[in-house]
């Protein structure tokens, strides 16, 4: 009887298993069509990107060009400021993030290890401030940097974009995880406040700030509406600004605008595979706290 029980098993779970492989077939294609679907404006625009202009127009179309060349590259370089784009937006978005980790690290250690009166109250009102559209805020955030006289300069371009409500509450999040012995040890060893937050908590805290950090620099790098704003010269346009510029004052060039767009996101491309590992960590362990 055992083995009759043994070989019935083995028959329905083979079964099983000749069910659920055209399932798993259908899933895989599913999944496979949906990545193409996603991925075929950007195989298009790299494509163009290196192309030339009359190849733009063949019919059919070439999604790979047979003949590629740089020609686009050298355009951007050559016939418009896009080094200057770019250098405003690295200025801009590297000055920009390494404030925010700052500002936000020194709340985020305040409200996860201090105790203080209206603590609680003072969070929430914090975190209620996610709930205004940013879109809203654009003319008082104007008013502000015009009354500063910081109009159409890197610090008009840099300061409103500090710090933030989520920021704060992810690096908290992050904090409260760490062990508040660490804290009291060194404490007790004759560390400064600034010392335990410089030396203990900030190395503790990587995968959190790292987080903190790729978010907010690919925000401040895509920002267009803010500098659209506040900028008027053209010596101060970051490379979105610059993108949108290719389609107006320029003569519309599909291949140099796709090139810019390829060279636009080689650095968010680059920070994300090198520091992807902590990225993930600093999203999970605030998640993941008990």
């Amino acid at each position: 009887m055992p083995s009759a029980s043994v070989s019935l098993q083995r028959r329905s779970g083979r079964r099983q298993w000749l069910i659920s492989l055209p399932q798993i077939v259908f899933v895989y294609l599913l999944l496979a069509g949906l990545v193409v679907l996603m991925l075929g404006p950007y195989l298009f625009i790299f494509g163009t990107a290196f192309k030339e202009s009359y190849s733009l127009v063949k019919i059919p179309p070439e999604i790979i060009p047979k003949e590629p060349t740089l020609i686009n590259f050298r355009k951007i370089f050559t016939n418009m400021p896009f080094g200057r784009w770019f250098l405003n937006s690295t200025i801009v978005a590297t000055v920009s993030t390494v404030g925010t980790l700052l500002v936000c690290a020194m709340a985020g250690y305040t409200f996860a290890k201090k105790e203080f009166f209206g603590k609680r109250v003072l969070f929430a009102a914090l975190l209620a401030t996610l709930m205004i559209p940013g879109a809203l805020m654009l003319i008082p955030t104007f008013l502000v940097v015009n009354a500063l006289g910081l109009v159409d300069s890197y610090g008009g371009l840099i300061l409103p974009g500090i710090g933030g409500a989520m920021g704060v509450f992810l690096l908290r999040q992050f904090i409260e995880t760490l062990p508040s012995e660490l804290e009291q040890a060194a404490l007790i060893d004759g560390a400064s406040e600034l010392q335990v937050f410089w030396h203990v908590i900030l190395p503790l805290s990587k995968p959190g700030l790292t987080t903190l950090a790729i978010l907010h620099f690919t925000g401040s790098w895509n920002s267009l509406i803010w500098p659209l704003v506040v900028v008027n010269s053209k010596k101060l346009y970051t490379l979105p600004l610059g993108l949108a510029l290719m389609r107006t004052e320029y003569q519309v060039d599909y291949g140099a605008t796709s090139a810019a767009a390829i060279v636009s996101v080689v650095p968010l491309v680059i920070a994300f595979v090198f520091l992807q590992r902590y990225f993930i960590e600093g999203l999970t362990v605030g998640a993941l706290k008990g």
